[in-house]
């Protein structure tokens, strides 16, 4: 038989607890309370105190890089400005609490979420130009040199609409917000400094120069390349994405370049 059933009044239950935003310095805009998170979800969060350090650290980093892909989709959709850690959180299943106890507030997803995405473009940059020696050697014009570097810098940049709209969110966040964009502005930076390097590299070993610093030509290219794609993205399902930049970048890279000398 069970138990005799208490006579005791059940206690009530007690008040969520608010948490107050991190500061008024952070570009947070208020919104709606999330909903409750699931049993799983809360099993999740405090799951690192039962299992071993290598465990918690694949559970924190896992948590992280969900709370990261929240946040890519937030600031893809709402702008970096009007995506609230609110929105965050929801998006990624967890409570507040899970969001503060792997970031400091929103600026600082922003942050890892930058330096996530560009860390991953060099590494579409730098498997794209393994090839570029091989390619060049084999080549049998000027002109077939130059569509191959072309060919190389475009498949570094990934297909995406996503990717696309929150390049643009991140650069119009930088230029309203200059004093939090300084992490955006120094990885950005390393990609064009890296594309500029692959490229003078590749002409020079097919004997051409630039006659312009290379971090003008990246520029050139990176905004031809964007353009390209954000077009397609207009045009809709079937539109060639590297059409426009196919057509016009192997031109630039010959106007701007000379055999060279000795």
């Amino acid at each position: 038989m069970g138990a005799p059933a208490s006579s005791a009044t059940p206690a009530p239950a007690a008040a969520p607890v608010s948490v107050a935003e991190p500061s008024a310095e952070s570009s947070i805009a208020p919104a709606p309370a999330t909903p409750a998170p699931s049993a799983h979800v809360e099993a999740t969060e405090h799951a690192d105190d039962r299992v071993g350090e290598p465990a918690r650290s694949a559970r924190r980093e896992a948590t992280r890089q969900r709370i990261l892909d929240a946040a890519r989709e937030v600031f893809a959709e709402r702008g970096v400005i009007g995506g609230s850690v609110e929105d965050i959180c929801e998006r990624a299943g967890f409570t507040r609490g899970a969001f503060y106890s792997n970031f400091n507030d929103k600026d600082d997803v922003l942050d890892a979420l930058v330096v996530r995405e560009h860390t991953r473009l060099l590494a579409h940059l730098d498997v794209s130009f393994v090839e570029v020696d091989r390619e060049i050697e084999a080549a049998d014009s000027l002109v077939a040199v130059l569509s191959g570097i072309v060919d190389r810098i475009l498949r570094s940049i990934p297909i995406d609409r996503q990717l696309s709209l929150i390049q643009t969110e991140l650069e119009i966040f930088a230029i309203r917000r200059p004093d939090q964009a300084r992490r955006f502005v120094e990885t950005n930076n390393r990609f064009r400094e890296r594309i500029g390097a692959l490229i003078d590299e590749a002409m020079r070993r097919y004997g051409r120069e630039l006659l312009v610093d290379p971090s003008i030509i990246t520029d050139s290219i990176v905004a031809i390349a964007e353009r390209s794609v954000r077009r397609a993205l207009l045009a809709g399902e079937g539109a060639d994405p590297d059409a426009m930049a196919s057509a016009v970048l192997p031109g630039i890279l010959l106007a701007l370049s000379r055999p060279a000398e000795g």
